[in-house]
């Protein structure tokens, strides 16, 4: 089962975008980043809108 990091992660692989571009675009450092992507810690509901914003994404699908 995937977990959040790993849809968000694969998110950032399907458009091609390095952490650096992909955090830059929401508004995270790169380390935060990175931390999701490894499950260490969950995004904020402020990081899932502009996922939403940014990138079309459905937030369910992600809490799911």
């Amino acid at each position: 089962m995937a977990t959040i990091g790993d849809k968000i992660k694969a998110i950032r692989k399907a458009r091609e975008l390095s952490q650096v571009e992909f955090s830059a675009i929401i508004g995270i450092s790169q380390g935060r980043l990175s931390e999701i992507e490894k499950n260490i810690t969950k995004p904020s509901a402020e990081t899932l809108i502009q996922l939403r914003k940014k990138f079309d994404i459905d937030i369910n699908w992600l809490l799911d």
